[in-house]
C-alpha cells in the first residue's frame, strides 16, 4: 500500500503477536478490558504507561485499529520485540462504518485535554489527511495524526476479518492451518504476505 492512498484505503489494521492468534480465533478480537475481565490468555504489546493512560480515558473498553501499518507505534513495537512474530488483522472500513465504530483523529495520549471520540463519518473527516500522507521526518503532531484510531467496543469475530497479513510463506501456511482447524475455511479472511512486517 502506498502512503499516498491512505485516505482511499479500504482496510483498517490491528497489529498483534502471532502467539495471540489462537485466542483471537476462539474469542474474536476484543477490547483489553474484556480480555482482562475474562482472564483470556493474551500477550499485550503496548507500553504499560500507555495502557494505564488508555484505561484512565476509558479506551481499554475499545479495540483499536489504525488506518495504515506504518504508525510509529507499529515501528516501535516491532523494534522492541524484534524476535517475535507479528501479524496484522485487517477489517474493511465499510464494516467499521456500518457498525458505528468511533474515530480518534489523533493519538489521544498526547492531547488528553482535547480528547474526543467521533462517530465514524465525522471522525473520518476530522483526520488531517494531508499530514497523514507526510513522508520523512515526523514532528510530534505528525506522529499523532499518523496514529489516528478507529475503535469499537464490539467483539469482532474472526469470520469478519477481511485478511490477515503475515511476514512470509511459512507463517502464511501456519495461520491458514489455525483458521481451518477452527472451521474457518471460506475466504475472507484471506491470508497474505505483508512486506512491511
Amino acid at each position: 500500500m502506498a502512503m499516498g492512498n491512505i485516505k482511499e484505503g479500504k482496510l483498517l489494521y490491528h497489529l498483534t503477536r502471532l502467539s495471540n492468534l489462537d485466542s483471537i480465533i476462539e474469542h474474536g478480537l476484543v477490547s483489553r478490558k474484556l480480555v482482562k475481565d475474562n482472564d483470556v490468555q493474551f500477550f499485550d504489546i503496548a507500553d504499560q504507561k500507555i495502557i494505564t493512560k488508555r484505561t484512565e480515558l476509558g479506551l481499554d473498553e475499545f479495540t483499536p485499529f489504525h488506518f495504515h501499518p506504518y504508525s510509529s507505534f507499529d515501528v516501535a513495537v516491532k523494534s522492541t520485540y524484534a524476535d517475535e512474530e507479528f501479524i496484522y488483522i485487517c477489517i474493511r472500513r465499510g464494516l467499521a462504518k456500518d457498525n458505528n465504530f468511533k474515530i480518534l483523529p489523533r493519538h489521544p495520549l498526547n492531547d488528553e485535554e482535547n480528547f474526543q471520540l467521533y462517530d465514524y463519518d465525522e471522525g473520518f473527516e476530522a483526520i488531517d489527511w494531508e499530514t497523514m500522507h507526510t513522508l520523512g521526518t515526523e514532528d510530534r503532531y505528525t506522529k499523532n495524526v499518523k496514529m489516528a484510531e478507529c475503535l469499537t467496543p464490539l467483539i469482532v469475530p474472526a469470520k469478519l476479518f477481511h485478511c490477515i497479513y503475515v511476514r512470509n510463506e511459512e507463517i502464511r501456511s501456519l495461520v491458514k492451518e489455525k483458521l481451518q482447524s477452527k472451521g474457518i475455511t471460506k475466504t475472507p479472511p484471506f491470508v497474505d504476505i505483508g512486506h512491511w512486517l
